[in-house]
């Protein structure tokens, strides 16, 4: 199981380091070709400046590493200069082929929509956790062991889904500069949001084990709010991912989510068991990440979500005034 384990780690490592290898020897063999051509003999400043500039480029997240090598590579080409190998007019020349080939090449590797390319392998993880979190509220609303233990299964495949994230977001971070530069989004806002997505389906996957097996088969009372909470989560899950799909600005979302964990302080009044605390501070929690992943800095969202203080205004079952159509609705699109 181990060895297994540590050949799938292995092959998932390969596969999120592919593309940069091959984007830097593209680079880099552009760099020889161009060098060759222009009429270069041993040509190896061009390629060195190449790499070093893709890397300087693209690798925001090895910004010191690139540095570094970027460094490097000053450090050598005046070294040759110093020792009579290259003279200073070859030097400049082998910079400005490097530097041209490695801006040409992050251009042309660079997908033209990577925001879509992220939101697009979100969606399976959030049509997994719109359907399966109204599942599992109706699962305590009708004490269904069987149906919970169904979406705490269904629950599990997100782990392939977030996988597939993982390896969009390693795709796309390289070109995070170039597509700053072109399209003017920040990818590193898509990244966080990625991020805290993740966070909130381990906090979903927890909190449906405790109601699987805490609440239902262990036979704790269901707290009267606890089903409504969760109905409220998926169509604050659902709202988030309709929104992704539109690249718009994730604030829909918003009010439902926070309607959401709002159910806590109905909770209050109710004598809760440990799984069903439990239960309610895994969504509470998931909540939380989906407010991040919406943009909200996480002080801000923590003090949305303050149960410190009284509910006031009207019960969170109305409070669903944000969009036109039924969240119910939107939901059942999912099944």
């Amino acid at each position: 199981m181990d060895t297994a384990n540590l050949g799938k780690r292995a092959g998932s490592a390969l596969r999120r380091s592919l593309p940069a290898a091959l984007q830097i020897l593209a680079a880099a063999g552009l760099a020889i070709l161009v060098a060759e051509l222009v009429g270069f003999d041993r040509p190896i400043g061009a390629p060195l400046f190449a790499v070093t500039t893709l890397e300087f480029i693209c690798a925001r997240h090895r910004r010191s590493v690139a540095i570094f090598f970027f460094g490097m590579g000053f450090g050598l080409a005046l070294a040759a200069v110093a020792a009579g190998y290259r003279s200073l007019d070859r030097v400049v020349l082998d910079f400005v082929v490097g530097v041209s080939v490695a801006m040409i090449v992050a251009f042309l590797t660079t997908p033209r929509n990577p925001t879509q390319r992220l939101n697009a392998a979100l969606e399976p993880v959030l049509n997994n956790i719109t359907v399966n979190v109204r599942h599992i509220a109706g699962a305590l609303r009708t004490r269904d062991v069987e149906a919970a233990l169904e979406a705490v299964y269904a629950l599990a495949e997100t782990e392939a889904d977030l996988q597939r994230v993982r390896e969009v977001m390693m795709s796309v971070r390289r070109s995070a500069a170039i597509t700053l530069w072109t399209t003017g989004k920040d990818l590193e806002a898509y990244a966080t949001t990625a991020n805290e997505i993740a966070y909130a389906v381990r906090n979903v996957r927890v909190m449906a084990r405790h109601a699987w097996w805490g609440v239902l088969k262990g036979g704790e009372p269901v707290p009267t709010a606890l089903p409504p909470m969760l109905e409220a989560l998926s169509d604050g899950v659902c709202l988030l991912r309709d929104e992704l799909k539109r690249d718009g600005t994730l604030r829909v979302a918003q009010p439902q989510l926070v309607s959401a964990a709002r159910w806590i302080d109905v909770m209050r009044e109710e004598r809760l068991g440990m799984a069903s605390a439990a239960v309610a501070a895994d969504a509470d929690a998931a909540v939380l990440n989906l407010l991040v992943a919406t943009g909200i800095p996480v002080s801000k969202a923590d003090a949305m979500l303050n149960h410190s203080t009284p509910p006031t205004g009207p019960a969170p079952a109305t409070a669903e005034p944000w969009y036109e159509e039924p969240a119910r609705e939107l939901a059942s699109a999912t099944r």
